[in-house]
């Protein structure tokens, strides 16, 4: 009887790793792939959504605990296979919401420690799973406790005696603890003084650790910074952290509201950029304070103010004419009434009209005029726009030319001429090639001048409608998201795949 012969594993690499994601495998060199598949690839594989009971299994057979955890998260795996003597996947089937939260209270106990810490961190009802990790041993996993946002309030009273300042600390920064905590926690550290810090923690003994720390003033600082960036700490008592050293501990004071008024007009001298651009930012600001923000020296904090929802409409408008905002809907143009949006639709600055050609639910006579728009900067922002018709799509590449192009070619209803005719012009317009390549309208015409440019090529090569032969082609391109996207391409030919699974190697000199 002749004996089966056995194939080397197949070794991860651009051409396997595209392959194992392609959609239109079939399952019978599905099931070779598995058969032969090293452990990465194995897990690649794991990630598949039509895998079936048999293959399934054999990947499991395979890959073991390593290959079931993908399962789980790729929803892949029953939870009759999930063995709870596994640590790792019945975590996994926990936190994914496939197991029930009853199996907490077994891997809470579980002698290793990144299990626990994640049990831990896991934010639903636990029970009394909570108290079990309460009472936890190493201090890792009491700080992941304490930023559980699900956390009974009588865990988080106790984790705020907590003696160690590093519990203290990551309590200090769960926006679910109740305001009186989190104002104990900001004024001095918590009640009692705690005893342990950072750079105590492995001393065992109380004396010990005050020979080496004394009153572990930089733990209770830490704590009392946590505080200060918490959202849901009471916004008494703050104005004493002003004068902070770091411009984030200054800025964390400068986005809160509830702030006295000559503290915001103090951060808006602040040296620092970043302190000014949040407190720009912040809508509980006054609004004569943000009108002295608008001269700022500093760009950046400028496009910031542009950001904050509460600044008034003329300021915005005056704001723009001065001020490159980006493409993205400012939040006062979100919430801009019809009104507004024709007043701003009718200004004589083009910046500030550009403002508002980014809304999505725009009138139709005012998408029109947008469209129509004679400023370049306009027609981007209206351009991509799914209501706008093949016919205005066209029309705004016409009259604007390369500028438009990464801008009207991510339009839905680009015409795949139009999309021909751009990729043509890629001398100038080379980042357009990037969602030309991506739009489900471009031919395999258009797509073989992507491939001429790297900005293109690496999209081009997914795009279902390149031509198959050229696909065989790029498997031996150098680079590997090319390689890896034509391996991953659902129009490879059968035989490609076969080829792949084989052993071959594109561009390597042939046998022989």
């Amino acid at each position: 009887m002749t004996e089966a012969v056995r194939h080397p594993a197949l070794e991860h690499g651009a051409q396997l790793c595209g392959l194992a994601e392609n959609e239109a495998l079939p399952q019978d060199l599905l099931a070779r792939f598995i058969d032969r598949a090293d452990e990465e690839l194995l897990g690649e594989l794991a990630r598949r959504t039509d895998l079936g009971p048999a293959l399934r299994h054999a990947l499991v057979e395979r890959g073991g605990s390593s290959v079931r955890e993908t399962l789980v998260w790729a929803g892949s795996l029953p939870l009759e296979e999930v063995p709870r003597d596994d640590p790792k996947v019945a975590l996994a089937a926990l936190v994914s919401g496939l197991a029930p939260l009853s199996w907490a209270a077994g891997l809470a106990s579980c002698a290793d420690r990144d299990i626990r810490w994640e049990v831990a961190e896991l934010e639903q009802d636990l029970g009394d799973t909570f108290s079990v990790l309460s009472n936890d041993p190493d201090h890792s996993v009491l700080q992941s406790l304490a930023g559980n946002a699900t956390l009974p309030a009588d865990l988080m009273e106790e984790l705020a005696r907590h003696p160690s300042t590093a519990v203290r600390s990551a309590l200090a920064r769960n926006d679910q603890v109740p305001a009186r905590i989190l104002a104990g926690l900001l004024a001095d550290g918590g009640s009692p003084p705690p005893t342990m810090c950072g750079s105590c923690s492995n001393v065992g003994d109380p004396a010990g650790r005050r020979a080496q720390c004394g009153d572990h003033a930089p733990g209770i600082r830490e704590v009392q910074l946590s505080a200060l960036q918490n959202p849901a700490t009471p916004p008494d008592g703050m104005a004493a952290f002003v004068s902070l050293p770091e411009p984030w501990q200054r800025a964390c004071i400068a986005g809160r509201a509830g702030i006295a008024d000559e503290v915001y007009a103090a951060l808006a001298e602040d040296a620092d950029p970043r302190v000014r651009g949040t407190l720009a930012e912040n809508p509980a600001v006054p609004q004569q304070l943000l009108r002295r923000l608008a001269e700022d020296p500093s760009s950046e904090v400028r496009r910031e103010l542009g950001a904050n929802p509460a600044i008034a409409l003329d300021l915005l408008t005056s704001l723009a004419a001065h001020q490159r905002f980006g493409r993205e809907l400012l939040p006062r143009i979100a919430a801009a009434s019809e009104g507004e949006l024709r007043l701003l639709a009718a200004s004589p600055v083009a910046q500030v009209r550009a403002l508002a050609a980014v809304r999505e639910d725009l009138p139709a006579d005012l998408l029109a005029a947008f469209a129509a728009d004679p400023d370049a900067g306009v027609a981007k922002r209206v351009a991509p726009h799914p209501s706008l018709t093949a016919g205005q799509v066209r029309t705004i590449a016409e009259r604007h030319g390369p500028p438009v192009y990464s801008a009207v070619a991510a339009s839905p209803h680009c015409p795949a001429d139009l999309l021909h005719r751009m990729a043509l012009d890629s001398g100038s317009v080379r980042k357009a090639l990037r969602p030309i390549a991506r739009h489900p309208s471009a031919t395999a015409e258009t797509l073989l001048i992507c491939l001429e440019h790297r900005d293109g090529r690496r999209h081009a090569v997914r795009h279902p409608a390149m031509p198959p032969a050229l696909l065989v082609e790029l498997l031996a391109d150098p680079d590997w998201e090319v390689a890896s996207g034509a391996a991953g391409n659902s129009a490879l030919p059968t035989a490609a795949m076969e080829r792949l699974l084989d052993g071959w190697l594109p561009g390597a000199p042939e046998a022989g």
